[in-house]
């Protein structure tokens, strides 16, 4: 019976070792062909999203570009407009533009969204601001000054620093 338990040994210890071994080899081989699956489908999702992305990051560059009070204005203002016209057509004009451009944060990081979204309101609060110290009734040009004078005044705007925020950003990817 020794014998045999012996016999027995030496033909299944090294058939559980083979077994442990090719286990253990196989295991390892799926994780390498699911990872190279993962980084082939990465790449190729990549291939397809990025010029989307870049594309979102463009889009918020202008949208930050034409929410710069000297650009608005210039854009906004016409003759004969009053300050409190001038006032509603710009809160108008920047509320459409980020209304247009709010789908971009599926794209950009959220860090960048939120500055992007202080930026926006920084500007409002900034002609919301002026606006109070103008009377309703005085010409458009009156407030457009106070407007472009205190955001001259601005070392560091907000509107820079989502803009650099959103270039480095970008950099960071290509």
């Amino acid at each position: 019976m020794k014998d045999f338990l012996l016999e027995l040994a030496k033909i299944t210890i090294p058939g559980v070792l083979v077994l442990l071994a090719t286990y253990y080899v196989l295991r390892d081989l799926m994780k390498n062909e699911e990872r190279n699956r993962y980084y082939a489908t990465k790449k190729e999702t990549a291939k397809t999203l990025n010029p989307i992305r870049l594309t979102a990051y463009e889009r918020l560059a202008l949208f930050l570009e034409r929410i710069q009070p000297d650009s608005l204005i210039l854009r906004v203002q016409q003759s004969g407009m009053k300050s409190k016209d001038l006032h509603i057509a710009l809160l108008s004009t920047i509320r459409e533009e980020f209304e247009h451009n709010v789908t971009q944060q599926i794209y950009v990081s959220n860090d960048v969204w939120i500055v992007t979204k202080n930026a926006k309101e920084s500007i409002v609060q900034l002609v919301n601001t002026c606006a109070s110290e103008v009377p309703d009734d005085l010409p458009a040009i009156e407030l457009s000054k106070i407007i472009i004078e205190r955001y001259g005044s601005i070392d560091t705007t907000p509107l820079d620093i989502a803009l650099n925020m959103l270039k480095a950003e970008v950099k960071s990817f290509y």
